[in-house]
């Protein structure tokens, strides 16, 4: 029980018996101090030995009409600081069952009393239930919005954690697909070019030993040799080259290239601002970086007119930073995402990073990207 339903359960037992006492008048004192303090026990025993006891309920209920019976006065009252216990900790059905009786013992014991001590006591009794009804809904609501709270917090958690080993995974196959494409280039240089490496050894050391003897046979070896050695070297050519992608795979998602093709499209001014020292991005974060600015720039010309672009990186150690901002027309009062908006937002967001919307002077949409760089 509540420390402010405690309190009050007593004061509604104190007050009408201390009351009682100056507005009737009794034969013996004594006697009447003696039952309530019996009723005091009997509250006492039921909130510390007989909390969910239907029985001691039911002798408290027929000890508070006894006394109200009998005494008279305003122990009706104490009618409800029995009620006070028993609506929050029993279930519907069971405090229904005791409303009623409750209510009857409480019209009996006022039998011989005036109209409106019955008006009065039945009111009272009602707009008590009722507020402690709507406590105990509201205390209720508070712990299913804690609950829920608590749940959603946990998901937060599992989510976050599975982003993380997400990424994990995602670095873990990149480099095993980067190890797998190391170990096919290596065998097929040890198999190939090895082997046939060694082959034109042996043949320039036959072709030498018999020169002396057979020129003729000498030179026709060292020639095979010669057209052997220039597939070799064209072998060796196509090796390094897949070691190394081709231009328009490596900058298909740089901002270079978006800004060449905006510029020669669009016919608008796009400066560029680098600051910090640059380092190789994953392609996950440069395809991010390269849509987020290419939809800034495309709203800011759709939406804001603009002609000018200012794009900012702030290269850090955790993380990078990249600022657009236009000369168009600043947007007034709030407005509502688009689809185009929720996408930045949302591809920023699956990485871990987070995107930022300020509208001063200029437009400026910011994103802002951890790098998951190993720097020792």
């Amino acid at each position: 029980m509540l420390p402010l339903l405690l309190i009050t359960r007593y004061i509604l037992i104190l007050i009408p018996a201390i009351s009682s006492m100056y507005l009737e008048s009794y034969a013996s004192n004594g006697t009447y101090v003696f039952f309530i303090l019996l009723f005091f026990w009997v509250a006492e025993l039921r909130r510390t030995i007989f909390k969910k006891s239907i029985g001691m309920l039911l002798v408290e209920i027929g000890f508070s009409g006894w006394l109200c019976y009998t005494f008279d006065g305003l122990l009706f009252i104490i009618f409800y600081s029995t009620l006070l216990t028993y609506l929050p900790a029993f279930h519907r059905h069971i405090r229904l069952s005791f409303l009623g009786v409750q209510l009857i013992a409480l019209n009996l014991s006022l039998q011989g009393q005036s109209s409106s001590y019955y008006v009065l006591a039945n009111l009272l009794f009602f707009t008590l239930a009722l507020l402690l009804r709507h406590m105990n809904q509201v205390a209720q609501n508070k712990v299913d919005i804690e609950l829920l709270y608590d749940q959603l917090r946990r998901q937060h958690y599992e989510l976050d954690e599975a982003r993380m080993q997400l990424l994990d995974y995602a670095r873990q196959v990149e480099n095993i697909a980067q190890l797998d494409e190391r170990n096919r280039i290596s065998r097929d240089i040890h198999d190939d070019l090895g082997h046939q490496l060694i082959r034109l050894k042996m043949m320039m050391e036959a072709g030498l030993r018999i020169m002396p003897t057979h020129m003729s046979k000498g030179m026709e070896m060292l020639t095979s040799v010669r057209d052997q050695l220039t597939e070799s070297m064209e072998l060796l050519r196509s090796t390094v080259r897949k070691l190394k992608p081709d231009d328009d795979s490596m900058q298909s998602f740089t901002l270079d290239r978006l800004i060449e093709g905006l510029t020669k499209e669009k016919g608008i001014a796009i400066e560029v601002d680098i600051q910090g020292m640059p380092y190789v991005l994953y392609p996950s974060l440069a395809f991010i970086l390269y849509r987020n600015a290419q939809e800034a720039i495309t709203n800011a010309i759709r939406h804001g007119g603009a002609t000018s672009v200012q794009i900012q990186l702030i290269y850090e150690t955790k993380q990078i930073t990249m600022s657009v901002s236009n000369n168009g027309q600043v947007p007034t009062g709030q407005t509502a995402k688009g689809l185009g908006m929720t996408g930045m937002e949302e591809r920023s967001k699956l990485i871990g990073g987070q995107l930022l919307v300020t509208m001063d002077s200029r437009f400026t949409v910011t994103t802002v990207l951890p790098t998951f760089r190993q720097t020792h």
